[in-house]
């Protein structure tokens, strides 16, 4: 018997084909909102998202067998649940690693620039040529990096191209990695920040992360320090924030935010207070690009290949739930 799939968002053609090639039964239902997945998933053995949450509600109503995030992180997903229920939980870490640096790159530049400001001024027919004169360059300032994994090294890396110093806090990675890749380690992000001319983040969402910009990290940071997250909104206490743009002149971008929508979701409006202060902001289009697309589109399908081949022993590629690979 065919394995039955259901792709819960949108994902590139080059999947549905794929996973359709090795024989599996694909249902795609882009549309389909995180509390309509529980009534819906019952029958499927592999369930793929991206952007849509999978709750305990989903993980218990069903008879899955993997649930595949079409992305690096998978906070979006209850690992808890899934490892008792003995569904596998899979990831496609780096297949758009590029993609996020790219855009916090670009957001760094904008940042210091004023790039998104000036275009609106000027679209609305201002030449505003003597208000943009005071950005202080990015060519030997220091940079932050609070993460150093796949994209917080692509990010180093970039900007060291373009003259900056890097510094960074990770408690996973050494001294001796960092000193490798000519980058300053700190002990602590209370040790960073005072340093810093920007920051960036690229951590996932733990009990640790969250929050762990706040009104007391802020305080410690230079008056107009940029800040980027293009990781997880939450990482950020975002009424801290509003607070401390207005004092300390920070200019910020972000991709990600607290409480976003859903994938299809279009109201934002709740966030109103905190995009008006921002410098630049994006929908959490991080990783949106067809480059990326393509890349995490191979690296799902190669999930789903190797557990159509294999489906007993060995356990499915880039596993997170560990608990349950060491029981199989």
């Amino acid at each position: 018997m065919s394995l039955k799939v259901l792709i819960a968002d949108k994902v590139d053609q080059q999947v549905l084909d794929g996973i359709k090639a090795l024989g599996c039964e694909v249902t795609s239902n882009a549309g389909i909102s995180a509390d309509q997945l529980p009534n819906e998933i019952k029958g499927f053995d592999i369930l793929i998202v991206r952007s849509t949450r999978v709750t305990a509600d989903t993980i218990n109503n069903s008879d899955l067998k993997m649930v595949i995030r079409a992305g690096a992180g998978v906070d979006t997903i209850d690992i808890d649940a899934a490892t008792k229920k003995g569904v596998f939980v899979c990831n496609t870490p780096g297949a758009n690693g590029s993609a996020v640096a790219e855009l916090v790159v670009g957001m760094l530049i904008c940042c210091d620039r004023k790039i998104a400001e000036t275009t609106s001024r000027l679209k609305s027919g201002e030449w505003c040529k003597t208000s943009f004169q005071d950005s202080l360059g990015i060519r030997g300032r220091t940079l932050g990096i609070i993460g150093l994994g796949q994209i917080g090294r692509m990010v180093a890396l970039t900007c060291q191209a373009m003259g900056m110093n890097i510094v960074s806090y990770d408690k996973y990675v050494s001294k001796e990695v960092m000193d490798s890749l000519n980058v300053g380690f700190c002990e602590s992000v209370e040790e960073m920040l005072p340093k810093i001319d920007a920051l960036t983040l690229h951590t996932v969402l733990t009990d640790e992360t969250r929050h762990m910009l706040n009104k007391k990290t802020f305080a410690m940071m230079k008056d107009g320090c940029i800040i980027i997250n293009a990781s997880r909104g939450e990482v950020i206490n975002q009424e801290d924030l509003v607070e401390a743009i207005k004092t300390k002149h920070l200019k910020v971008a972000l991709d990600v935010f607290e409480n976003e929508p859903p994938a299809n979701g279009k109201d934002f409006s709740t966030h109103k207070e905190l995009t008006s202060l921002l410098t630049c902001c994006t929908p959490h289009i991080g990783a949106s690009t067809k480059q990326a697309a393509e890349m995490v589109g191979v690296h799902t399908v190669e999930i789903v290949e190797f557990f159509v081949k294999n489906s007993n022993t060995p356990p499915p590629r880039n596993v997170v739930n560990r608990e349950l690979l060491e029981k199989k």
